[in-house]
């Protein structure tokens, strides 16, 4: 079976968000499972996972574009543009309490 690659951007609703920026992303064609965690990931192996997908994010050249596309969108899952999950939930929350 063939591995799954990283299309960044790649859920959007035609026309609701732009994904031009998407074809520049330092993650075009990385394993998906890189930003995506797989079943049964424990906190560790996450933990993890998720820096070195942040470390690769952290030299894109689109990683505003990306981190913004994925609040926009309310991305629930995956690392997008540097964020995490979990960082993305938190900002959502100061917002709301703003």
């Amino acid at each position: 079976m063939a591995k799954r690659r990283a299309i960044p951007g790649g859920r959007n609703v035609p026309g609701r968000f732009s994904t031009r920026w998407h074809e520049s992303a330092a993650c075009k064609g990385k394993p998906v499972e890189l930003f995506y965690g797989t079943e049964g990931e424990d906190h560790a192996q996450r933990t993890a996972r998720e820096q070195v997908a942040v470390a690769l994010c952290g030299g894109c050249i689109v990683r505003k574009q990306c981190a913004a596309h994925a609040l926009a969108a309310r991305e629930k899952y995956g690392v997008w543009g540097g964020t995490t999950e979990a960082s993305r939930e938190a900002e959502r929350r100061k917002v709301s309490a703003a």
